[in-house]
């Protein structure tokens, strides 16, 4: 029986949020699509794959999947921590899909249980903040961060404004607050929760999140917590779940080529792709977005998928992603998205690991590979999992990435991970 359950909006989301349950111990599995059920693990993460959909669409598959684990299913049950797993630039249907989620939530408890959501966004690791509640990136609104990125489809930084939206009645718990003694914090905690439906808490640190994750315990098991991995880090230990021994997993290596496939066209990616061509041997290709476009028809296709071809068989690691030089409209993104899987969709076979940024991406290539579960094992970087395939024809090693997240080095980790050798210098030519 599963004793956390996160909900996921995309799957690099639902993969860097598990393995916060995977590094306290629980096995932890990503469940991707509709037979994916992990009735084995003691975390389930699920990618609900509802970020691109309608603000309705989206609150209606929330609750939907509230509804199948916690009521339909074996797999979960009233006792199990539920967790929102939310983008922590606040993209997606974030107010609705936390307000079906909390509904369908209070659909299961007693007439006289008061059930709230404690949202906590920050990601103190990656720079993500939130101070008087409003989310930042690097010090910055995210209205600032984002200003004249490629990727601008940031939410809003103001949360309470977020919630309010969503027909939420927000109360804010600001950094003096959060910083108080432990005991001051629950108590502050219950109070706000019998009139307000979200308690938004502000958090510079990782300590921030820890003291707001043992208060929130004094809510009751059926709160609902929402926020990105930050938080999802520290709920495990303040709930006692029962944890195996420490993952003691060998780390996974490649056999045979690596292959990543780019989809974030977030200037985050492009600088970690120039470093990746430049001091490894990795055979890039830069596709026009006309020929993705134009599908496996286009003769052009044809000379990118025989090169990808050729590079995969001669043993080269390799790189597919849209020209970053070439700016497109946002709305071709998921088009592009797309047809990178589709390009990688014949070489399941041949590849000895898979490095997706984007979750969108990397949904697209599992969908197209059959691919329904990855078993996590733990971290490249913090928001970088480490997984393999679970129930699928072998056991691949797989990282996903979320496109701004990691320094300029970033790729290149990865491809020393993958090697079994130490991150930070050149990769030896093969």
């Amino acid at each position: 029986m599963a004793q956390m359950l996160v909900i996921a909006d995309d799957l690099t989301g639902a993969a860097d949020c598990g393995v916060a349950c995977a590094a306290y111990g629980l096995r932890t599995l990503v469940v991707v699509g509709e037979s994916g059920d992990g009735t084995d693990a003691e975390a389930l993460s699920i990618d609900a794959d509802t970020r691109r959909l309608a603000p309705g669409e989206a609150a209606e598959e929330t609750a939907r999947l509230v509804r199948r684990f916690l009521v339909d299913g074996e797999t979960c049950d009233r006792d199990t921590l539920l967790y929102k797993k939310l983008d922590s630039t606040m993209r997606g249907n974030v107010g609705a899909e936390l307000a079906a989620l909390l509904e369908a939530r209070r659909a299961l408890a007693d007439a006289d249980e008061r059930i709230v959501a404690v949202l906590a966004p920050a990601f103190p690791a990656t720079g993500r903040t939130t101070i008087d509640g409003r989310q930042l990136v690097n010090g910055k609104t995210l209205e600032e961060f984002g200003a004249g990125q490629v990727e601008r489809a940031f939410g809003r930084s103001d949360l309470a404004a977020t919630m309010q939206e969503a027909g939420l009645r927000p109360a804010l718990l600001g950094l003096k607050v959060v910083r108080g003694d432990a005991g001051s914090l629950r108590e502050t905690m219950k109070a706000a929760a019998q009139e307000a439906d979200v308690l938004v808490c502000d958090a510079e640190t990782d300590e921030d999140l820890r003291g707001i994750a043992e208060a929130s315990m004094g809510l009751g098991r059926g709160t609902v917590w929402a926020g990105s991995a930050g938080l999802a880090r520290h709920l495990p230990r303040a709930a006692g779940l029962a944890a195996v021994v420490a993952n003691e997993q060998k780390r996974p290596r490649a056999e045979g080529p690596v292959l990543f496939v780019v989809g974030s066209g977030s200037a985050v990616v492009r600088e970690q792709m120039e470093v990746l061509a430049s001091r490894s041997d990795t055979i890039v290709l830069k596709i026009p977005a006309e020929v993705l476009l134009a599908g496996e028809k286009s003769a052009e296709w044809n000379r990118y998928r025989l090169a990808l071809e050729e590079a995969l068989q001669a043993g080269r690691d390799a790189a597919i992603l849209p020209d970053p030089d070439v700016r497109v409209e946002s709305t071709v993104g998921p088009m592009l998205t797309s047809a990178l899987a589709a390009l990688a969709r014949p070489f399941a076979d041949r590849v000895g690991a898979l490095v997706a940024t984007g979750g969108e991406t990397a949904r697209a290539v599992f969908d197209g590979w059959g691919v329904k579960r990855l078993r996590l094992i733990g971290e490249v970087e913090a928001g970088l999992p480490c997984a393999v395939t679970s129930g699928w024809s072998r056991a691949l090693p797989v990282l996903t990435k979320a496109g701004g997240f990691g320094g300029a080095e970033t790729l290149l980790h990865c491809l020393s991970f993958l090697r079994g050798r130490e991150s930070g210098g050149d990769e030896e030519t093969r």
